[in-house]
């Protein structure tokens, strides 16, 4: 969960100023900059993060949703919600299926754009590329020398790379703020012009 937060009262109290006759507007105002301000957030966010991760499947709309701020409620929150993703959607190689004497003899994967691939291997316990009798496609690996049980491999969540302080977070944060800071203007302007 991304919070859009604000010192309201001062942020109102500026506002106001602006507004001077309009002032009871202000709410409305500073709502709608908040919301707005969201919406790039949320775009940005996602931007972000697909540089960052080198992940194949495009499900960011969905996972993520705003519950927009209104006159009484002045905050803005983008809420992302996912479990975490097949590592099969991120960087693999080979990733092509393969058994027998096709079989590589190590698949490696990689999540961070920037990282090397990485061997899918625990100790001699090899990863490999399997379809389930569902269709799906997985990679798994076996939970000890014998053939079954076997797991699938799972990377983060949406969540957590939106979340991510350090590669994402902090790089859209201060976007964030100066696009707060536009919204109120341009919502400002918006008004008085009607006023007109």
């Amino acid at each position: 969960m991304i919070k859009i937060d604000i010192d309201a009262k001062k942020q109102m109290k500026l506002i106001e100023e602006k507004l001077n006759t309009l002032r009871n507007k202000a709410t409305i105002v500073l709502s709608k900059a908040l919301n707005e301000t969201a919406k790039q957030a949320k775009k940005d966010l996602h931007t972000e993060a697909k540089k960052i991760y080198s992940i194949k499947i495009s499900g960011f709309n969905k996972a993520t949703k705003i519950n927009k701020a209104t006159k009484q409620t002045l905050n803005a929150i983008i809420i992302a919600k996912g479990k975490p993703i097949s590592l099969k959607e991120f960087r693999v190689n080979p990733a092509n299926i393969a058994t027998g004497k096709n079989q590589p003899e190590i698949r490696r994967a990689k999540v961070i754009k920037k990282n090397k691939l990485k061997p899918l291997q625990v100790g001699n316990i090899k990863a490999f590329i399997t379809k389930f009798k569902s269709g799906h496609i997985a990679i798994a690996q076996r939970k000890s020398q014998w053939r079954l049980p076997i797991k699938t491999l799972y990377s983060v969540s949406i969540p957590t790379m939106l979340g991510n302080e350090k590669r994402v977070y902090k790089i859209v944060e201060p976007k964030i703020k100066t696009n707060l800071q536009k919204n109120i203007e341009k919502q400002i302007k918006k008004l008085l012009e009607q006023k007109k």
